[in-house]
């Protein structure tokens, strides 16, 4: 076996395995178009470069048939990508969308580590696994921990939907989030040169201006919209537009 085709067999194990983290990652636990906003793909494309780039070329560089220490080397190579992978494939688990909360004026997208175990504790669930859970927020009862949720979000660092024992279903909200919902004819104005691509993402889904409104989606990386329908609130999609100029 020569060099040439040893790297072509790691590049092929290692396209196979980033095509499966692909599906998982773009389908279930960053939907479309959440990789980007909460900036998942830029550590994908991380272990992309060290999957499918450097451990073949690691190999490709290493590979002399009959050489006495070359067991040895692919074994290191191995564990290296193994290491870096798995380490790359934690920070994606632990950052993946858990929930997409309405705060009634705004949606706001949870991550896993942005939610305490206490918490969860509190709240007797655990963590969804398979894609973000669409909720809706309501306030506690008991003023101390209004305050202390309050302080919490004045800081930056929760707001309700990063405490699940305040979450509740999104249908709750409806006459909340309409009342501060605006017209698609302000997201069109924040996003002047996106007009036609607007008017598409809306028909794909059978609808048009007039029936729809949208929120501001705040996530770590990137603000999006989120359009509902006119009438009943129901979430028609997160839409990768500016919610603010």
């Amino acid at each position: 076996m020569t060099r040439f085709h040893a790297a072509s067999i790691h590049l092929l194990v290692c396209a196979v395995a980033a095509a499966g983290l692909l599906g998982l990652f773009w389908f279930v636990w960053y939907p479309a178009p959440l990789f980007t906003a909460v900036g998942g793909l830029e550590i994908f494309l991380m272990l992309l470069a060290i999957d499918v780039a450097l451990g073949p070329l690691s190999t490709f560089v290493v590979f002399k048939a009959g050489k006495k220490s070359l067991k040895f080397d692919l074994a290191v190579i191995g564990v290296v990508q193994s290491v870096a992978l798995a380490y790359g494939v934690y920070a994606l688990l632990v950052g993946r969308p858990v929930y997409v909360a309405s705060l009634g004026n705004r949606f706001a997208v949870i991550q896993a580590n942005d939610v305490q175990d206490k918490e969860l504790a509190t709240a007797k669930i655990s963590l969804p696994w398979f894609g973000p859970k669409w909720v809706g927020t309501k306030a506690p009862a008991d003023k101390k921990e209004r305050d202390r949720v309050l302080f919490s979000g004045l800081g930056g660092a929760a707001d309700y939907g990063n405490f699940p024992q305040y979450h509740a279903p999104l249908e709750t909200m409806r006459d909340q989030i309409l009342a501060s919902a605006l017209p698609l004819s302000v997201l069109r104005k924040n996003n002047p040169t996106q007009n036609a691509e607007i008017t598409a993402w809306l028909s794909e889904r059978g609808y048009i201006d007039e029936k729809a409104v949208y929120q501001a989606l705040v996530a770590r990386s990137q603000y999006m919209s989120v359009i509902l329908d006119a009438r009943t609130a129901k979430v028609i999609g997160i839409a990768p537009f500016r919610p603010r100029p």
